[in-house]
């Protein structure tokens, strides 16, 4: 019997996306928004509830994780960024072609400088340009998912020490991948510190495998982390405009870091995934009709952020040109920008039903002519 599907994790993902969309366009809000969230924002929930993913997608009961599979999703996840990529030299190079101020903003005009010279960097992942830099960091997770997963299966403490100390040692000896598009040189999303966030995903994701409750209810645990992501909203947004002095000084960059997932990051990840977990209205929500269109983003997670992510580098192009847009005409932007997104997300999901119903009369056709 096919296992119900924890319709939990479309949602949230779902919602992640829609987040992602709206902190990448560059809205005069959008650093407001990000920040209205604590430490943390959407990105890292979403590795982690991809780390669940995958164990619920690669691993079957009384056998070992499987390799191919998440090795051909990584391979996909390569073909995507290469025609984002492409997509974005073009337009770029075309607004280059007619002097328009917009091609500036789309952060290519260096690659168009020596495109021969850079071809081998982008066919490589070390030159990934602004917004080109969320999925070349899943899919090299996703090339050691299967290698986490195994171990996990034999010993989950083992795992979690590996992957703290690894992800200690990236964010105190800044190990990082190459990337030579930044004047940072390097990526923004450091996978060898994200890859924490998937191993908590995929521990997780084992134990629901096992039929075990994911994240178990305990008051003092609850009140706890939802204190925590209640103070971390104003704490992280009076810091970031440097209203107030934290406790942590100079080194407050840090332990909010987005490339090395610093630790009040990592803490209020943790919080707010426990928090939503236990919330009853969510898993209520997660069932309703009234945010299947959530559900059918985070079901159909991978064309939905592609679409994001050019839909977010057009907004942010036109905020750069245009920093004073009135609010009006950005709000209304965002949303037609997530309407488009969950429309995409329902013609694929009603395309995944009839495919399913179509196999499901073949099958039966073929079991009554038997």
């Amino acid at each position: 019997m096919k296992a119900r599907r924890e319709n939990r994790i479309d949602l949230l993902r779902g919602l992640c996306l829609l987040l992602i969309f709206i902190g990448n366009a560059e809205y005069s809000f959008s650093e407001s928004f990000r920040n209205a969230r604590g430490f943390s924002d959407a990105s890292e929930i979403f590795v982690v509830l991809a780390g669940i993913s995958a164990v619920l997608a690669y691993v079957r009961r009384g056998e070992g994780p499987s390799f191919l599979r998440p090795w051909r999703r990584a391979g996909r996840l390569y073909s995507v960024h290469m025609l984002l990529f492409a997509c974005k030299a073009l337009a770029a190079g075309a607004l280059i072609a007619l002097s328009s101020p917009y091609a500036l903003p789309l952060d290519m005009d260096g690659f168009w400088a020596d495109p021969l010279g850079h071809l081998p960097g982008v066919l490589t992942l070390s030159y990934l340009p602004y917004n080109l830099d969320i999925l070349p960091m899943y899919m090299v997770l996703l090339l050691v998912a299967p290698f986490a997963m195994w171990l996990a299966m034999r010993s989950p403490s083992a795992l979690a020490v590996a992957s703290t100390a690894l992800w200690l040692m990236a964010g105190v000896g800044h190990l990082n991948l190459p990337n030579s598009a930044n004047a940072l040189g390097v990526w923004f999303f450091d996978p060898i510190s994200w890859q924490v966030l998937l191993v908590i995903g995929i521990v997780l994701g084992l134990r629901m495998k096992e039929g075990r409750t994911m994240l178990p209810y305990h008051p003092i645990a609850f009140w706890a982390a939802a204190l925590f992501c209640i103070v971390a909203v104003p704490f992280a947004y009076l810091a970031y405009f440097e209203m107030i002095e934290t406790p942590f000084g100079a080194h407050y960059h840090q332990v909010v870091s987005k490339t090395n997932v610093g630790p009040l990051r990592l803490i209020n990840v943790a919080a707010l995934l426990y928090v939503a977990w236990n919330l009853s209205w969510v898993e209520k929500a997660a069932d309703s009709p009234a945010f299947a269109l959530l559900r059918d983003a985070g079901r159909h997670s991978l064309a939905v952020f592609a679409t994001g992510i050019a839909l977010s580098n057009l907004c942010a192009a036109v905020m750069k040109v245009h920093p004073d847009l009135p609010l009006a005409p950005q709000i209304l932007s965002m949303i037609v920008g997530c309407g488009l997104l969950l429309a995409l997300a329902r013609i694929l999901e009603n395309r995944r039903k009839s495919t399913s119903d179509r196999k499901s009369l073949e099958g039966s056709a073929g079991i009554v002519a038997a």
